[in-house]
């Protein structure tokens, strides 16, 4: 015990109270030709929508991946399809959940611009392995268990969970998957219903067919996923569309044939708590802590490495909200996939129960088996308010991301001239009041004033702007001569 050293405490910069900074503030439209800003590739996919295409960031150098979308409707409504998707996937933030960067839009065309995941699409790596094992599949499984958990915690149904939604992050590599294409997403309150039938035949729900329907409808869509994982074919099958509607309907499945002999009853358990009746059927919650999950995905997160994740969270301070809103940018916007991995194990390891965020229990579990209990106690609050940026009461992936990641990293002098870029509007070479009203305001700001007091946090000078090197001298706490 006490292994993690204590942060020492003096005094803090006051922070200007009514501004919470989200990674969301950072996704909005670019009015600028996206061929500027992007460099195009290959197709990585072409369907009715439009094609999706590889892209390279012109002045980061980072790759993504580019949703193109054909205007063949009215304009009004495909900017709301456009702006539904958009807002759906940007008010997420949980490390299985594809992420999205900004939106182009032309007369003709929408552009998305979200994360590149370099293997592809579950279907195609399913396709190649014709199945999973049960060990695998359930690692796959415990992660869409997790972001569907997040998801429904936030009231937003996806409505068309399948395997070529399922990106997978690196080629080869299952451990990470994220969901993609919110385009059919809905909201939808607790306990409320929504009418109207959605989806893809092999994966849609028998209530979603009857046109009454809530979030348990994702769970019946990865109850079929799991069956087609783990036996190479769906379990409701049949010569046309309304064969297999006529199946999903009666709910006639079956575990028969020589593949299932060898699968185990907690999998085909699993399976029957969610091709099952709504009333019974397991929420994301519960499938998380089913026997099947808990046992094939066993938590090996190094102990030594996890204090030292620990150390830094319990060393996080940030007393300027102009820091907090660029450590915010540049981990949401600028860090890759693989600079993160090693925190995206701690994280799932801290979060416990698996939806998606880190409660002040699960913190306070891991600090006692380092710290006394009245040490630990003062620890933990303490996290929480520095850590804890937009205050709902649990540390989101960004937030834990900010306070953890290598600090050459995320403060290299490529994500601070993209980050001082950002603020930057009118490319003066110097970041007004106003300038930074413009990217952090969400219109929710009673006091006009603090724009002004986050200048003067960072303005050493006092000639009312902020240069390149008392921006750099903000975040990498140096002092100006």
């Amino acid at each position: 015990m006490g292994c993690i050293p204590r942060k020492h405490l003096g005094a803090k910069a006051t922070k200007p109270v009514d501004l919470v900074i989200t990674p969301s503030i950072f996704v909005r439209e670019n009015s600028l030709d996206i061929n500027e800003v992007y460099d195009f590739g290959q197709s990585l996919g072409r369907g009715a929508f439009g094609e999706v295409r590889r892209a390279k960031h012109r002045s980061t150098n980072l790759l993504r991946a580019i949703k193109i979308l054909l205007k063949d409707k009215p304009s009004t409504e495909a900017n709301t399809e456009l702006l539904n998707e958009v807002e759906m996937i940007k008010a997420v933030d949980h490390p299985n959940i594809i992420k999205v960067f900004e939106y182009f839009e032309t007369p003709r065309k929408s552009y998305i611009v979200m994360e590149l995941c370099q293997g592809g699409e579950l279907f195609d790596e399913f396709s190649k392995r014709n199945v999973l094992k049960e060990d695998d599949c359930a690692t796959v499984i415990k992660q869409l268990l997790s972001a569907v958990s997040y998801l429904h915690s936030h009231n937003i149904i996806h409505r068309d969970l399948k395997p070529e939604n399922i990106l997978i992050e690196t080629k080869g590599d299952i451990s990470n998957v994220k969901i993609s294409d919110f385009g059919t997403a809905t909201l939808c309150a607790k306990n409320a219903k929504i009418r109207g039938a959605l989806g893809t035949v092999y994966y849609v729900a028998p209530e979603v067919l009857l046109g009454n329907y809530d979030s348990k409808c994702d769970m019946w869509s990865i109850g079929v996923i799991i069956f087609t994982l783990l036996s190479g074919c769906p379990p409701f099958d049949g010569i046309n569309d309304n064969a297999i509607l006529n199946k999903i309907l009666k709910g006639n499945y079956s575990f028969t044939g020589p593949i299932w002999a060898n699968i185990s009853r907690e999998a085909k358990d699993l399976i029957s708590s969610l091709l099952c009746p709504v009333e019974t059927r397991l929420t994301a919650e519960s499938a998380l802590n089913h026997p099947w999950i808990q046992r094939r995905c066993p938590n090996n997160q190094d102990l030594h490495s996890l204090g030292n994740v620990l150390t830094k969270l319990k060393d996080f301070h940030c007393a300027s909200k102009l820091k907090e809103a660029v450590s915010i940018f540049i981990t949401s916007q600028c860090i890759t996939s693989d600079e993160t991995k090693q925190l995206k194990e701690a994280f799932k390891t801290l979060d416990v129960s698996g939806d998606g965020k880190i409660s002040k229990k699960e913190l306070a579990d891991q600090y006692t088996k380092f710290m006394e209990g009245g040490e630990s106690k003062a620890a933990v609050e303490e996290i929480m308010a520095d850590v804890d940026s937009d205050k709902s009461g649990f540390i989101d992936y960004t937030e834990f991301l900010k306070a953890t990641l290598d600090r050459k990293k995320l403060e290299s002098s490529e994500n601070l001239k993209a980050a001082f870029n950002l603020f930057d509007k009118d490319k003066s070479g110097t970041i007004s009041a106003a300038e930074i009203r413009m990217v952090l305001d969400t219109g929710n700001m009673a006091n006009s004033k603090i724009w002004d007091e986050i200048l003067g946090e960072v303005d050493t000078n006092g000639d009312g702007v902020i240069d390149l090197r008392e921006f750099e001298a903000l975040v990498n706490k140096k002092t100006i001569l």
